[in-house]
């Protein structure tokens, strides 16, 4: 017997996967930005299956908009989603979408607007429309309200041509973020807030759990060193880059850093705070090439790139490729966050971590305008944001729903191309072939100002990320001067994108996209270094003259 399924289609962030979870009483998936699924996701209910779509973004050409318009072809009904806050415009621009479908209509956020004289306006607009519209809060579905969804579902209703204006609309208040100046102030240091708070506190439990880690992992270690093993098993096991002499340190270092931060920006999202600090900071933004939608991907590329490039699905057409290029660049995420803390400390020069941001930053901004076209950034005059959006009050259920794909993206995709990577780093090293290049590339650190014995960790930053966690090898970071320790990890971090961020960038683009980026990247990073390398030179040559 096949059972009936219905696509769910409405507007970004009008509560489409709530709605589902509260009907079928399963987790709604996606990765989210202001709660928007980046993919279509099924879901089997008792009766009914539906299929969450990713929100529309009216006048977008992105690509979560496309599958969400492509979901619609076919036989199948439609479950309509609009908001009761902006019933009248939803309505008028996505009847066209689900013209000659049959279906039924779900409005949500009716707590907002709730009244006897409302609830009359809803009934009369059932009859106009010949089709049933149900009016709930997605979040506090009744038994009632159920029920009479699963009957109205047996029998969809065909749309309807006709028009009719309800009159209902609410607009949120407006706050500081809405202010010209100080709104885009606000909203640059609340998009900054929660990487700052996720790396304080990540590396406030890693420096206590580290010594117990490294303490015991040694034994082991040694154990599996004395056994009279294959080398080449040895070094893949216990060796400098073995799984066990890395590997627990990931979970210490990057683990923590991704969780506080994923669990942070649910926050945002659920509550509607990082909507609102996009619209504020988008005049200042679109003159580099991207939305200020487009800025919380790369914001989120601070927790992990993965689920950042994934999620740039929902950028418009012409600000996409920027995006992800400044995620590869700038977005420093856990692992070299993390491993560049951890070599700012070995250096006994933590306070370096500012003028690392504030140059990375700087960077990336001239970076994203560079390889930005005049004509894509002649499109982004509006903002790509349907208004703006009501403040919720932050739930365990809603922040868990929307930091949980990041999370479990961390540990599905970043963690076993890291012990892949481990895998092949100890058989480079088996062979020499690591010693045979570092040697070779030692004579290129210097034109950086670096030592030869740099070499190692750039090119194991540059692969992955927290490769750069050599510099803080004893005799190293203690050795080099303030200029000499920026330069290494900014080169590291920046050179090439790590393989993951690379391979998904190929999956989410396409091979060409993506080796077009490295080599920009590339050239770039090596510019940027360079001057930074050099830039007490440059500073005396600017005095004298």
């Amino acid at each position: 017997m096949n059972v009936p399924r219905f696509i769910v289609i409405g507007k970004e962030g009008v509560g489409k996967s709530q709605l589902i979870s509260s009907l079928t009483g399963k987790d709604a998936g996606g990765s989210n930005i202001r709660g928007s699924t980046i993919s279509s996701e099924s879901y089997s209910g008792n009766r009914f299956d539906f299929v969450d779509t990713p929100g529309i973004v009216f006048d977008s050409d992105s690509e979560t908009t496309r599958i969400a318009i492509a979901s619609m072809q076919g036989d199948d009904s439609i479950l309509l989603v609009v908001r009761a806050t902006s019933m009248d415009e939803d309505l008028e621009y996505l009847s066209s979408l689900v013209k000659a479908k049959k279906g039924a209509i779900i409005v949500t956020n009716w707590d907002r607007v709730a009244n006897s004289k409302n609830a009359a306006i809803i009934e009369q607009l059932e009859r106009d429309l010949g089709m049933p519209v149900i009016a709930l809060d997605a979040r506090r579905i009744t038994e009632f309200q159920k029920s009479r969804i699963g009957k109205t579902l047996e029998s969809p209703r065909t749309f309807s041509n006709k028009t009719f204006h309800t009159g209902i609309s609410l607009r949120p208040k407006s706050t500081v973020l809405e202010k010209r100046h100080m709104g885009i102030v606000i909203g640059m240091a609340s998009l900054l807030a929660p990487s700052i708070l996720s790396v304080a506190g990540a590396n406030y439990f890693a420096g206590l759990v580290h010594p117990m880690v490294a303490d015991l992992m040694a034994g082991p270690v040694e154990r599996l060193e004395a056994l009279p093993l294959p080398p080449l098993l040895t070094y893949i096991l216990a060796g400098e880059y073995g799984l066990l002499s890395m590997g627990p340190f990931l979970f210490v270092w990057a683990a923590p850093t991704i969780t506080i931060y994923s669990l942070l920006l649910g926050v945002y999202k659920s509550t509607g705070l990082l909507d609102r600090t996009s619209l504020a900071i988008h005049p200042l933004v679109r003159r580099i090439g991207v939305s200020g939608r487009d800025v919380t991907r790369i914001v989120m590329g601070f927790g992990c790139n993965v689920p950042a490039v994934i999620s740039s699905r929902s950028c418009s057409g012409c600000s996409r490729g920027t995006t992800v290029s400044a995620i590869s660049f700038g977005s420093a995420c856990s692992y070299q966050f993390g491993a560049t803390i951890a070599v700012l400390a070995a250096s006994g020069m933590p306070w370096l971590v500012v003028p690392f941001l504030i140059y990375l930053a700087g960077t990336t901004v001239v970076y994203s305008r560079l390889v930005s076209t005049r004509k894509n950034r002649s499109k982004l005059g509006m903002p790509v944001i349907d208004g703006q959006v009501f403040f919720e009050r932050p739930t365990f259920s809603s922040t868990w729903r929307e930091s949980r794909q990041s999370i479990t993206q961390f540990f599905r995709t970043a963690l076993p191309v890291f012990f892949a990577i481990t895998l092949v780093a100890s058989l480079l090293n088996w062979t020499g072939v690591i010693a045979l290049l570092a040697g070779e590339l030692g004579l290129i650190m210097g034109l950086f100002n670096l030592p030869g014995d740099s070499a190692l960790a750039v090119m194991f930053g540059s692969i992955r990320k927290d490769g750069l966690l050599l510099l803080a090898e004893p005799g190293m970071a203690d050795s080099l001067s303030a200029l000499q320790v920026l330069t290494g990890v900014y080169l590291a971090g920046t050179l090439l994108p790590c393989i993951v961020t690379f391979l998904t960038i190929v999956r989410e683009m396409s091979w060409k996209f993506a080796v077009r980026m490295a080599a920009k990247q590339i050239i770039a990073a090596v510019a940027f270094t360079l001057l930074l390398a050099h830039s007490d030179k440059l500073w005396n040559a600017f005095l004298q003259v």
